[in-house]
């Protein structure tokens, strides 16, 4: 398929630990990752980087988690926040991305970055922790009802990653079913229909399976 222009702008590491919040609040967390030149991934994720809550973090559906540097800034906009993506991560996230978001990347989507070849499994559910993590008590709300909350990867082949290497798009099975489109399966009213229709996607994570059979049971859809 034909080169897209993804570029990696950030990649951040980091290790868990007892992490201090504005509210006061103290807890086991991996969220503040910072900043590397490049980093060896495998199938469990980025060599140096740990996460707080396994239970809900981490594994091989969401070895990495990615976001657009556009909806990192979008998000500055709709939170009155002014963060940097060059900075420690807010988000938790491990790399930055500019020439994609949300709405143009799919599920099952495999891309070669360097040695790497990664797969796209499911958008990230924003929790409570990134209202701690931003001082910002709506930002887990904000980034629900908004849609811009990055996605997870798997890592199909090990290697080596480095910033300002290029995506290469090798494959795209799901084009129907963007980030944002399943975004809106959990967020938007109910679709009993597209629901079914995402539950069939193989490539989907079971777990975001899970959030959409919550929602056909009448849940929120949020964490």
């Amino acid at each position: 398929m034909s080169k897209l222009q993804i570029k990696i702008l950030q990649i951040k590491i980091g290790k868990a630990c007892q992490q201090q919040f504005a509210d006061g609040s103290s807890l086991w967390s991996a969220i503040r990752k910072i900043p590397v030149e490049g980093v060896f991934v495998n199938a469990q994720g980025a060599e140096g980087n740990e996460v707080g809550l396994s239970a809900h973090h981490g594994g091989v559906d969401k070895a990495l988690f990615f976001m657009a540097a556009d909806s990192f800034e979008r998000l500055n906009q709709l939170s009155g926040c002014d963060f940097d993506y060059k900075d420690s991560a807010v988000y938790g996230e491990n790399f930055i991305l500019s020439g994609c978001n949300e709405s143009n990347v799919c599920i099952g989507d495999i891309y070669r970055i360097g040695e790497a070849l990664i797969e796209i499994s499911q958008p990230r559910r924003p929790c409570e922790r990134l209202s701690l993590s931003s001082a910002n008590p709506d930002m887990q709300d904000i980034i629900f009802d908004s849609g811009l909350t990055g996605w997870y990867v798997r890592v199909l082949e090990g290697g080596e990653i480095r910033r300002n290497q290029l995506l290469e798009l090798c494959r795209r099975p799901y084009p129907q079913w963007t980030i944002q489109r399943l975004n809106l399966l959990l967020s938007g009213p109910l679709d009993r229909t597209l629901i079914e229709q995402a539950l069939q996607c193989d490539k989907l994570a079971a777990a975001f399976k899970r959030a959409l059979h919550k929602k056909l049971e009448g849940h929120s859809g949020k964490v």
